[in-house]
């Protein structure tokens, strides 16, 4: 009886000692949900752990649990939900509109940090940019405001050009904001545009060529753009025409100019909103970010493989040339 009651005393003690581990010693875990497109998903990842590095020592020793969603499968995205609650994240990182839209049908109770390119309050992801509720909070990585800035760069470089593609997809909300905003700037400089939806462009190049002759692509951040990258770029040599996006990044480095925050960047920035979800603060209280950063790179290398002139007004506002 002695030995049974000491064996069920260890039995409680060791109990209790591994509760209190998972309570006060296990690493936390953060979800990181985002759609399985390269090298975005690797950039946005890299970014996140760095800034989660700076964020203490919490952030620092959490484990990050990577769900790499399809664009489109929302079966997919509702199991993430469902995996990261049963796993006991603490928080998710999640990409882009949609996917948090569909995280947060599944669940409520799960904070979530998001990154988009648009204003999320337009499509009611949040209730307003200071006190986002709904238990999310996030970063904006763009205003609308900025392609159209980018129309009036290309006009700058190219000051005979008149029919412009805008590559955007339309079936998300964030470049459908980008995407109105240059609508609304080309008349004022004399500009036609001509749509070229996304999912057209990776259907094939058909879509280039009943487009036209252009004189010009300015690529809207958001959606599924990043698949479209290669043949925008071919294109783009092909015509010997000016190409304008919003980051430098290994997939976009064919492009004469970009104007805009990178990837890494908001992450970085993202981490921080995580962190402080991580000591306790609840995330719909907390401000939603927006960029105060952007980075002017102009690709001198290919502009003169194309023979491609930039003004000197443009040269002299670059962040980076690259020769």
């Amino acid at each position: 009886m002695k030995l049974a009651g000491l064996t069920a005393r260890v039995t409680a003690i060791l109990v209790l000692a591994i509760c209190a581990w998972q309570a006060f010693g296990a690493p936390l875990s953060i979800g990181f949900v985002a759609p399985d497109e390269e090298p975005r998903y690797t950039n946005l990842l890299q970014g996140l752990r760095q800034g989660l590095q700076a964020a203490g020592p919490a952030a620092r020793d959490a484990v990050i649990l990577e769900h790499r969603i399809r664009r489109g499968d929302s079966a997919a995205a509702r199991g993430s939900a469902e995996s990261l609650r049963a796993k006991g994240a603490r928080v998710a990182f999640v990409v882009g509109t949609e996917l948090t839209r569909q995280l947060r049908s599944v669940t409520k109770e799960l904070p979530i940090v998001f990154i988009t390119p648009g204003n999320p309050v337009r499509p009611g992801l949040a209730a307003s940019l200071a006190r986002p509720g709904n238990n999310l909070t996030g970063v904006t990585f763009e205003f609308p405001e900025l392609s159209a800035k980018r129309l009036e760069m290309l006009k700058e470089i190219a000051p005979a050009a008149r029919r412009i593609g805008v590559v955007y997809d339309p079936r998300d909300g964030s470049p459908r904001q980008g995407y109105a905003a240059v609508m609304d700037a080309a008349p004022n400089i004399g500009m036609q545009l001509v749509e070229l939806d996304v999912e057209r462009l990776r259907a094939g190049e058909g879509a280039f060529k009943q487009a036209g002759k252009l004189d010009g692509l300015v690529l809207v951040p958001g959606g599924a753009i990043s698949t479209v990258f290669e043949p925008v770029f071919r294109f783009a040599a092909a015509q010997r025409i000016v190409s304008i996006v919003w980051a430098r990044s290994k997939a976009t480095q064919e492009a004469i100019l970009s104007y805009g925050a990178s990837d890494i960047n908001i992450a970085q920035g993202a981490a921080r909103l995580v962190a402080r979800v991580l000591d306790g603060h609840p995330a719909g209280d907390l401000p939603v970010e927006q960029p105060t950063k952007f980075e002017l790179v102009i690709n001198m290398k290919t502009a003169k493989a194309l023979g491609i002139t930039i003004p000197q007004s443009v040269l002299v506002r670059a962040d980076r040339v690259i020769e």
